[in-house]
Formats: structure tokens, sequence, C-alpha cells
């Protein structure tokens, strides 16, 4: 999944914080530049890897 999601940041030249533990992937996502806020790239990546991890079969964090 996390290679998928790689291969889409490097398409859209967007990316996000990887935080990959045993039982558990979390991305992190803002925009550096932007001083850290939200912008419509973030939404953008947010949806995509969303699509990603369903193609996947994974479950979002309770």
């Amino acid at each position: 999944m996390i290679v998928h999601v790689a291969d889409v940041e490097r398409l859209i030249g967007h990316h996000a914080d990887i935080d990959l533990r045993w039982d558990t992937i979390r991305f992190g996502i803002t925009t550096h530049d932007a001083g850290h806020k939200l912008t419509d790239a973030d939404f953008d990546l947010a949806a995509r890897i969303d699509q990603i991890a369903a193609a996947h079969g994974a479950e979002p964090e309770a």
C-alpha cells in the first residue's frame, strides 16, 4: 500500500509523512510551504490515499 501511495505522491508532487507500525500505517498531511496548513492539495492527496487504502482492504483507525 505504501508503494502505491508513494507512486501517487510522485505523480502529483505532494507528499505525506508516513508512520509505519506493526499493524498500522498513518499518513500525516499538511503543506509545509503554507505554514503547515491544509490546502486543496492535502485534501486531494487524502482522497487518493483513501481510495488506495480501500482497494487494499485497509480500515480506518477507530
